[in-house]
């Protein structure tokens, strides 16, 4: 045997069940452990029962910096110590396992109880922490205060942060404070603080907890503890078309939510202040809200400008169900000019009644956006990120929207409209994007029962007002803007008909099909040795085009198979470039198939990603990532 950890001894209690244990560190040479329950009988053949015997790690609270016994006093509660006008004890009573810790008043007026100093953690200036316990007093209305005392580099006590409640007796309530760490602070105690009237009376405490509020809250939020768990008060919302109050009936997370009973018409929760963003970064707005009807409600984003005017505002509707929390996950992009953004939930035309819970309201970088600027070759390209919000099973797709029609947007193998969640990021390209007309792309995950989407700002392709595109979709590397010349092109549609004559009738019998598609010469202009062969470049390979029409044009663009090209000088002089083209068209259909290569990102993009290839390509899983540029550039 190696060593020997032993909880303390104390006087079991005859006719009911209650705990002992002890907490070590297993020894550096540990292999194997024994457990021993050891009593000391006042009589002979005097019978002892045990039952629920464990051996393992303890199990406290994820991220609190109190330790186990501190957090549950299921040993003893040397982690806390009496300073003022108060008496510790064990209580078999508790929120949680067997035990609490019982403080007593020693006279009327204010008492308090300390962390001891081995549960004193180390802070962060500028780091927002919380503590908190639940409470059982055995007076109602008596107030409770739960502290959290910083000590400089001395050990000196200088600043602080409480948060108090009053108590109803018979039940257990969650205290809580959450501050952010001031300057100068290194350590802090938790103190508890509650107000006696009388000598003798009791509060039991249990479930105690120091932690920075992140290790509390949706993992990356950037709101404040109260703001995100609602367990201190309400301030951190206003609310209309109805009331709210703290309740504890149905919660989330901690110890209260805020319920809300609509009056009628549109209930809505807002952000009381606006929290401060990145433009151009992308945000996750996870709001958690329970319902005791079924219908849609919405989470909305306002974002504001320095001045507090809204610059834009997103809207996202989720299919609401009664009786269980539901959290959507709404995402966007800060635009340019923002600095703030505010965040509500609403629920339209709610009835007079109508109960609504908020808890747990996340909101941090990150969500299911897209952002699409221009790209070479006459192409947008388009970012998409946060795919898997919504899960590993979801999936996702990508339309081009214009004028509220969508069309799939070409991917690598063809059209992206069934894409298994592989990755968070994926880029994609659309080089059939029409030019001079406002579009946007919109980027939709789902799985069955659910889905979210994001659709990017409106984005403009600019164009020359004489230049056409001509695109090799399968092949966008082979892309050309060529001046349009005259003549323009006269489109013929031929009809698919025969006429029979038959005996004895004067009017034949025609019989017809559908009329051809459109077929015409377009007559285009170079100037240049450069662009001579940059046109020649995409007409060899005899594929099928795409013709952007420039935007002044009353042309619609198309997809065309072009048969004979003529090259013709413009002048008899030997020594002008000048070249004047005759394509003769027909009209096609939209071609199937992926892309592959890029018009704008090059084996000597990806070199120059790095000093060697090691380096360039060292991030990349796939051949698809180093030409998509989402990792490794």
């Amino acid at each position: 045997m190696i060593s020997t950890t032993q909880g303390p001894l104390i006087a079991a209690p005859s006719g009911t069940w209650h705990q002992v244990a002890a907490v070590g560190t297993a020894p550096a040479t540990t292999a194997t452990a024994l457990v021993v329950v050891r009593v000391t009988a006042t009589a002979s053949s005097q019978p002892w029962y045990m039952d629920r015997a464990f051996l393992g790690l303890t199990t406290g609270m994820p991220g609190n910096l109190l330790n186990w016994n501190a957090e549950s006093i299921e040993i003893d509660r040397s982690g806390w110590g009496a300073s003022t006008n108060c008496v510790l004890s064990v209580a078999t009573s508790s929120y949680t396992w067997y035990q609490s810790m019982l403080l007593a008043s020693s006279a009327a007026g204010d008492c308090l109880a300390r962390s001891a100093l081995a549960e004193a953690p180390t802070v962060t200036p500028g780091v927002e922490y919380v503590a908190f316990a639940q409470v059982s007093p055995g007076t109602s209305g008596l107030t409770f205060a739960i502290q959290i005392r910083w000590r400089d580099a001395s050990g000196t006590e200088f600043q602080t942060s409480t948060g108090t409640r009053t108590l109803a007796s018979g039940q257990w309530t969650r205290c809580t404070v959450a501050a952010v760490a001031p300057p100068g602070a290194v350590t802090a105690r938790v103190g508890l603080a509650p107000t006696a009237t009388a000598a003798g009376q009791q509060w039991g405490i249990d479930r105690l907890a120091f932690a920075p509020s992140a290790a509390m809250m949706t993992p990356g939020s950037l709101l404040p503890y109260n703001v995100s768990e609602l367990d201190i008060d309400l301030s951190g919302w206003t609310v209309t078309g109805g009331t709210s109050a703290q309740a504890s009936d149905i919660v989330l997370g901690g110890g209260f939510s805020m319920k809300m009973t609509a009056s009628g018409g549109d209930l809505v929760a807002t952000l009381a202040t606006p929290v401060s963003v990145t433009p151009g970064m992308g945000y996750q707005f996870i709001p958690c809200v329970y319902s005791s009807v079924a219908r849609v409600y919405q989470t909305k984003i306002e974002w504001l400008d320095s001045t507090n005017t809204v610059v834009r505002t997103r809207w996202q509707s989720w299919n609401g169900h009664s009786g269980g929390w539901m959290a959507g996950s709404m995402g966007d992009l800060a635009p340019a000019n923002a600095a703030y953004a505010r965040l509500s939930f609403v629920a339209p035309d709610a009835a007079p009644g109508e109960l609504w819970y908020l808890d747990v309201v996340g909101w941090k970088l990150g969500g299911l956006t897209a952002l699409a600027v221009p790209a070479g070759g006459g192409g947008v390209s388009i970012t998409l990120r946060g795919l898997t919000t919504g899960g590993p099973t979801w999936k996702w797709r990508l339309d081009r929207v214009q004028s509220g029609r969508s069309t799939p947007v070409r991917g690598w193998a063809g059209d992206l409209t069934d894409q298994p969640t592989t990755g968070d990021v994926a880029v994609a390209v659309d080089y059939e994007a029409p030019l001079g007309v406002p579009l946007q792309w919109r980027v939709r995950s789902a799985v069955t029962g659910a889905s979210i989407s994001f659709t990017t700002d409106p984005l403009t392709l600019a164009g020359e007002v004489t230049d056409a595109w001509l695109t090799d979709v399968s092949l966008p590397a082979r892309s050309v803007a060529a001046t349009v010349g005259v003549p323009l092109p006269d489109w013929q549609r031929s009809a698919r008909q025969g006429a029979y004559s038959v005996k004895g009738r004067p009017r034949p019998v025609v019989i017809s099909d559908v009329r051809a598609s459109r077929s015409g010469t377009l007559t285009l202009v170079t100037e240049s040795e450069a662009e001579r062969d940059a046109l020649w470049w995409v007409l060899e390979t005899g594929n099928t085009l795409l013709i952007k029409w420039p935007s002044t044009f009353t042309e619609p663009d198309m997809y065309v198979q072009v048969a004979d090209v003529t090259e013709a000088h413009i002048t008899a002089s030997a020594e002008h470039s000048d070249r004047q083209w005759t394509l003769a068209l027909t009209e096609v259909d939209r071609p199937i198939g992926g892309i592959i290569g890029s018009p704008d990102r090059t084996w000597q993009t990806v070199k120059d990603a790095g000093p060697d290839w090691s380096a360039a390509i060292g991030s990349a899983t796939t051949w698809l990532d180093v030409w998509t540029g989402v990792v490794g550039s």
